[in-house]
């Protein structure tokens, strides 16, 4: 059954998950275009000891910039440290190895997220998105996902923010991406080398690699990849 997302949003409370990317605050400018009511918040999870502080500082710029700020929900484990974890549980990877996403942000979304959740996500950003639909029930949790900007691309998500008169999270200048995961175990290879020219995010995340035992082919090539790139301090960029 085909679902009108507009019309449903606007007649059901719900959460905009927020991580400070380009994706996300599209989506975030999308609910403010189109939806009509003010029964929604929005929530920012911080990966503790794994987010750059100015991914925090513009999560809450961009909010009350926008004027929701009082929407936000910036929520955080302070029980635990993503690179402790990283030493003790290796490499996460897909599935059920997967355990930053769980430990980190689905425990912190079913405390604070209600059942209909707002989400950033485009097809064209991997192979595994592709068959990603725009209204998804999950029956383990009875969570909705809603996708709004699913088929838009890249130049879509940036027009639309300039549109808006909105600045990107600056974390894209330092590291190449949102900030969000400093270490993250699909970053790309200028990712890498921007984000371990960093010398208080290097340390760190070397502290952490050198201790891995690596969990099958994908982790140990996934390990290489950080210590190969991580030794390289510059990037030249083609233009």
């Amino acid at each position: 059954m085909a679902v009108d997302i507009r019309e449903y949003l606007n007649s059901h409370k719900f959460t905009v998950l927020f991580s400070g990317g380009k994706d996300s605050t599209a989506v975030l400018l999308w609910v403010l275009d189109n939806v009509h009511h003010e029964d929604w918040n929005i929530l920012y999870v911080e990966v503790s000891g794994n987010t750059h502080p100015l991914c925090n500082q513009y999560v809450h710029d961009i909010t009350k910039e926008l004027g929701v700020r009082h929407k936000l929900i910036h929520a955080k484990r302070e029980d635990m440290d993503f690179f402790e974890a990283l030493k003790k549980w290796g490499i996460p990877l897909f599935g059920k190895r997967r355990w930053c996403m769980y430990q980190f942000k689905q425990k912190l979304f079913q405390k604070h997220s209600h059942m209909i959740q707002v989400i950033g996500i485009r097809r064209s950003d991997s192979q595994r998105r592709k068959k990603a639909r725009m209204f998804e029930v999950f029956r383990q949790t009875n969570n909705v996902s809603v996708k709004p900007i699913l088929s838009w691309n890249e130049k879509q998500v940036r027009e639309y923010i300039r549109s808006h008169g909105i600045g990107l999270n600056p974390c894209y200048e330092i590291c190449g991406h949102s900030g969000n995961c400093m270490f993250c175990p699909f970053h790309n290879k200028k990712q890498i080398i921007l984000t371990m020219s960093l010398p208080e995010w290097r340390e760190k995340i070397l502290d952490a690699l050198r201790v891995q035992k690596p969990n099958g082919r994908m982790g140990k090539k996934i390990l290489n990849y950080w210590m190969k790139y991580g030794k390289q301090q510059t990037l030249l960029i083609s233009k």
